[in-house]
């Protein structure tokens, strides 16, 4: 007993430590290039909602690490139709996260009614994006058949974001996905990415990278899909945080003080997901 309470409480003490490494690495960051960490409407940022904020953050990573096992019972379950023919709900995690970083998500969204909702997973986080991309056009092409539907709405956290337009860029999913909401995405890279080994997907997200540009050309929004982004400015991932805020979607939310795992549990994000979701098109 006394050994699984140590290995608990270094588990503990390692995410608050990453954590606050990486908001050292946020705040270096906004003093230096003050210009990029600027966000559309962003007011002065207050000392306890900051603390409050990390301290949210901390929690969520150390929920994440502990649910990450949970994947092996998650990943098992077979993927069936609940209301056939109707839009499935696919989220699309992180780099190296997996399926069970959606169980909050997926269990509110099937609380309020979504019925065809579904996590998936791809891998190893440290090959090529656009190999990853294309297991993520399989999952979607899976679901879709299982459903019957046409199209699908996804969500996709962080990597999830980019692997997802370069899907539908690049990989025949255009024109198979009506809605695309990001939490969190760095969508012209992330300096945070350069302190991971520079191999596959961690080299490929680098801030302003050779496949980030690539995305960016011509339809940053591809595939006739309906793009939200949603971001905020405490995001310790995503430096600058501005590289969230997309481009020509549909709309870019704001939600202030949470961080990059803390979007995963939020209330607040939620609420602006299911708003998307259930967004009307708007008149042209």
């Amino acid at each position: 007993m006394g050994l699984i309470i140590f290995l608990l409480a270094l588990a503990v003490l390692t995410t608050v430590s990453i954590t606050l490494l990486f908001y050292l690495c946020w705040y270096y960051d906004r003093r230096s290039f003050p210009e990029q960490a600027e966000l559309p409407g962003e007011q002065p940022l207050r000392l306890l909602p900051t603390v409050v904020g990390m301290a949210k953050e901390a929690a969520a990573l150390t929920i994440l690490v502990f649910s990450y096992p949970l994947r092996l019972i998650h990943d098992t379950s077979p993927a069936r139709s609940r209301h056939h023919g109707e839009a499935p709900v696919i989220l699309v995690h992180g780099y190296g996260g997996n399926s069970a970083n959606f169980l909050f998500m997926q269990w509110r969204l099937k609380w309020r009614g979504w019925s065809n909702v579904y996590s998936v997973s791809y891998t190893p986080p440290h090959i090529n994006a656009r190999k990853l991309s294309q297991q993520v056009v399989d999952h979607v092409e899976r679901i879709l058949a299982v459903t019957g539907a046409e199209k699908a709405h996804l969500i996709c956290h962080s990597m999830g974001g980019p692997l997802t337009r370069y899907a539908l860029k690049n990989l025949g999913l255009a024109g198979k996905v009506d809605r695309v909401i990001t939490l969190g995405s760095p969508h012209y890279g992330s300096r945070i990415a350069g302190l991971f080994p520079p191999l596959g997907a961690a080299a490929q997200l680098r801030y302003q990278s050779p496949f980030i540009r690539e995305l960016a050309t011509e339809q940053p929004c591809p595939g006739n899909a309906r793009y939200f982004s949603i971001f905020s400015n405490m995001d310790n991932f995503v430096l600058p945080v501005s590289t969230a805020v997309l481009h020509g979607a549909e709309e870019n939310i704001h939600v202030p003080y949470l961080g990059h795992c803390a979007l995963l549990y939020s209330t607040r994000v939620m609420d602006q997901v299911e708003r998307c979701l259930l967004a009307p098109v708007k008149d042209s």
